[in-house]
This record gives C-alpha cells, structure tokens and sequence, in this order.
C-alpha cells in the first residue's frame, strides 16, 4: 500500500532475496517491502538473519512509523531524490570532501551501500578515492599515495609531497599525479614574471608554485620511484623583459605558456598559485595527457611518449590548448570559451561520443576574468585531427573547434551554478553523470538534458552522516557542508567490482 501510494519509492523488477522469510509472500509484495527497506522506511523486523515477518500484526505506532517514514522519503533532503527507468543503473563511489571522511561508500542507483572502505589507516584524506580494476582503492592525500584492498588492507603506499587535485593508474601499472613545488621570488623574476605581478596589493607570498606532472613506479609495499617528470616551468614564453628568460613573440609560440597571462593583474590573494591545475587525463591510443589549467581558462594536451629530459624541451611542449585564446594573443572575450574549468577528460572507447573531449565548465562571477557567466555547463567539444605529430589548425589562428556539439545547462541557466569543484562523466546508455560539487548534488541527465536521477550527498564534512530530513549546514562562507570535490560511476560489469559483495545493505543516510 505504501509503496503504490508514494510513487517516487523505487521498485526493482526481480526480488534481490534480501529477506530471509519472505518465501511465501507474492512477488509483489516482497518488491515492495524491499523497496521500503532500501528507502531506510524499515529495517524489518530481525537482522541476523534480516526477516521483514510479513504475517505478523502490527499495532498502531509500528503503522504510524512506516507511513511518516515513508513520507519523509516523499522529499527527501538527502540521499535518492529522483530515479525514472531512463537511469543509467551503476554504482557510485562517494566521500566526504577533504579529510572529514573515514569511509568512502559504494552506492547503487537506488542510493543504498553496496560496499564501504574504511580509511583511518590511509593517513589525512583529501582528494576522492578511485577504484581499480583489480578491486582495490587508490587514494591520494597530500603527502602519500595508497592501494587498499576491499576489506581495508594495505598493499601498496608511497610518499609524494605536495600530491594534489587529480591523479590515475596508467596501464603499465604506473601511478600520473599532479604535484607541485616552490619557485622562489628572485627564481619567477628571472624567468621573466612581472615584479608587480607577484607582489602587487601588499601579498604575503613571495614564491610561485610550480606545477608538474609525475609518473611513479612501485617498487615496494612503501617506495616508489620516479619514472617521468613534466613541468610547466620548463615550456614558459614572456614578452615582457628581453634580458630575462624565455622572451620571445607569444602570438608565433601557442605551444608555451605565456606567465604573464593578465590573470595575474587581478585583485587575487592567492597569485602564487598562477595555473591552479585541477585534473588529468590519459589517451592510451595517442599516449597522450590532458591537463584542465583552471586559471587560465584552458585545457592542455602534452605527449607522453618522451623522456623526462625530452620532456623539459621541445618535445614536451604543449600539443593542443583550447578554450581561452587570449592566453596566447589568437582572439579576445569573444573567444573564450571556458571559465575556470574542472574535470577535463576524452571520452573513453565504447562510449557515446568516444574520443570527443567532455569539460564541467564551472562559470565566473568575477567580473575581473573578462566575460561574466553566472551559470555553468557540461560542455562536449570534438577536437580537430591529430596528424603528422600535431593537432591542425589553420595558421595565426587559435585551435578549434570554434563551438562544442554537445551541452547541458539548466532551464533557466543561472538555476545551476558551480563555481568550485564539480565534474561530468558520460554513460554507457548515453546520458551524462554531472556533480555539483558545491552543493553536494550528484544527476543524471538524457542526451536531450532530462533529468532522470539525482542524489544529494548525505556526509558532511564537520556534521558527520546526515539525518533524513535535515538539511545540509551552511559555513559562514555558505559553503555547503555535504560538498563534493569528485565523485565517479563505475557499470555493473566493472572488473573491480566483479569480487566484491554487492548486497544493498540500506542507505548512506541516518533515519530517526
């Protein structure tokens, strides 16, 4: 009854046998009192084994409790809100952003655990967890790397100072991170940064950030060693000083990178961090990287298949960049076609639009970036050939493509806003996973934009789990507490999944 009534309780079409007397109920009925027990309406009545007793009477106070239960579910604050049969069904790997978290949490697509790690002994957490295909979790904080198992054990772990935002297992079993350093003042002024640049507005900082790229080796169950090294700093181009280094015509040299983009003029108390690179991608079949440069509006493509010593010359400059032309003087605000952009990546093999580029394009409300957007999009953009060694373009022009083939944005645009963090994965049925990492959302939407599923991330950062029916806290900075950095899906026939128990054991969420 309670289910036919609140059509938003989601019903599988095959019974998953999680309740040990429920042989002689009808089909039917033992749909639904699953799909009560995966709404957290009830929790049966007996748990080793899980029993629902479906003959027993039941008194006034137990009815009352299943119907306001139930009807909480009816708006639920947290946790499943919408699921409709265009959804993609998957599992979803998901913890609290920063190192709030002790557990990271598998989730189906009706929004119950399949699967929980628990992270105590991997040190500070900060970035999101990845699962790999050997079943393990890889998680990466600030100071260290480490694999653990799906009961929790340690098998490999290595120390990377300064490890941040992104990184993924290449399929030589080595490790690509991002990972930064320290240039000093006198370091950045001779290599031909603008003095005022650094230092204007009173700034405490007097150092640069260098962001590089690093492949590691394991070599045992607590070493690692470098195998490949990229670094910006080693592909810079100014025009500012000729007695300084890397002067030269930015406009002939879209493969370097200009240090004295204008973004460095803004009113911005964290200048050191020039670039802020955010996420990493890798092309297997070109052995190609792609970096999201947030601060630059732009995305980056260097070659793998080099040296480190190739790397730091020629051969390790930038192959393909697109999304802001100023960057390197081929086009104005006109031109700019993204705005402090995250999750960067090509579509892999096998999916809809495999090969294509898919960016969360977060928008900009400053209005010291140029244009003003106060929205932001998934955007899906077909890069042009990569032949002869290079990406074409036409000469004394910016790289195409001059418009994406695919977005998403809301109905009314500024309706959906993620200014930080966020990301965008495509499906195996077509739809687009998104994440509105400040607010902690997670959707799925058709081909056409529809919204088919959503989620609302129930661990807070300083709250812990969240009760159903409470909202998510605000910090004074109306920071969401439930934010999410990067959340991913993995399909049901993931190989990392295939040896691990997926028996939906109830929601992430708390019900009183």
């Amino acid at each position: 009854m309670l289910v036919a009534v609140f059509s938003h309780l989601s019903v599988e079409s095959t019974p998953l046998g999680l309740f040990s007397d429920a042989s002689s109920t009808s089909k039917a009925a033992v749909l639904a009192m699953e799909s009560l027990y995966g709404a957290g309406a009830t929790k049966g009545c007996a748990i080793e084994p899980l029993r629902y007793c479906p003959n027993q009477e039941i008194t006034r106070a137990q009815a009352t409790s299943l119907l306001v239960r139930a009807m909480l579910r009816a708006e639920p604050t947290v946790g499943l809100v919408l699921n409709e049969p265009q959804t993609a069904q998957g599992y979803t790997l998901l913890t609290a952003e920063g190192s709030a978290s002790d557990s990271a949490y598998l989730i189906d697509h009706l929004g119950r655990i399949v699967h929980t790690w628990k992270l105590g002994q991997t040190g500070t957490f900060y970035w999101y967890p990845k699962l790999l295909k050997n079943g393990n979790l890889l998680i990466m904080s600030r100071t260290k790397v480490t694999e653990i198992t799906s009961t929790g054990n340690i098998v490999w772990s290595c120390l990377v100072p300064n490890a941040h935002h992104d990184f993924l297992m290449l399929p030589n079993g080595n490790l690509l991170l991002l990972a930064r350093g320290l240039k000093s003042y006198e370091e950045a002024v001779a290599a031909g940064f603008r003095p005022d640049f650094i230092q204007a507005g009173g700034l405490k900082h007097d150092y640069l950030l260098e962001d590089y790229l690093l492949e590691l080796k394991p070599t045992g169950p607590n070493t690692c060693e470098v195998v490949w090294k990229w670094s910006v700093w080693d592909h810079l181009i100014q025009d500012h000083d000729p007695s300084k280094d890397n002067f030269g015509i930015i406009a002939d040299h879209p493969e370097r990178v200009d240090l004295n983009y204008p973004f460095n003029q803004l009113r911005y108390d964290r200048r050191y961090d020039w670039l802020h690179i955010n996420a990493i991608d890798y092309n297997s079949s070109l052995d190609q990287i792609m970096i999201s440069v947030r601060h630059y509006s732009e995305l980056w493509i260097i070659d793998h298949n080099t040296t480190t010593k190739e790397a730091s010359g020629p051969k390790g400059d930038l192959l393909y960049r697109w999304g802001n032309p100023q960057t390197y003087r081929a086009g104005d605000f006109e031109d700019q076609r993204l705005f402090r952009q995250h999750n960067t990546h090509w579509v892999p093999p096998g999916l809809p639009g495999e090969g294509n580029i898919l960016i969360f394009n977060n928008g900009t409300g400053d209005e010291g970036f140029g244009f003003v957007r106060w929205y932001s999009s998934v955007d899906e953009i077909k890069p042009p050939p990569f032949t002869g060694g290079a990406y074409q373009k036409e000469p004394d022009s910016a790289f195409g493509p001059n418009e994406v083939i695919w977005t998403y944005t809301a109905e009314e645009r500024t309706e959906f806003w993620a200014p930080l963090t966020s990301g965008a994965q495509r499906l195996p049925n077509g739809n687009t996973f998104i994440l509105d990492g400040p607010q902690g959302t997670i959707f799925q939407v058709t081909s056409e934009g529809k919204t088919v599923w959503k989620y609302i991330n129930p661990i807070g950062i300083t709250s812990g789990l969240i009760y159903q029916g409470d909202h998510p806290s605000l910090d004074p900075n109306n920071n969401s507490d439930n934010r999410l950095f990067r959340v991913e899906w993995y399909p049901p026939d993931h190989p990392g999944l295939q040896g691990i128990d997926l028996t939906p054991k109830g929601p992430v969420e708390l019900y009183r």
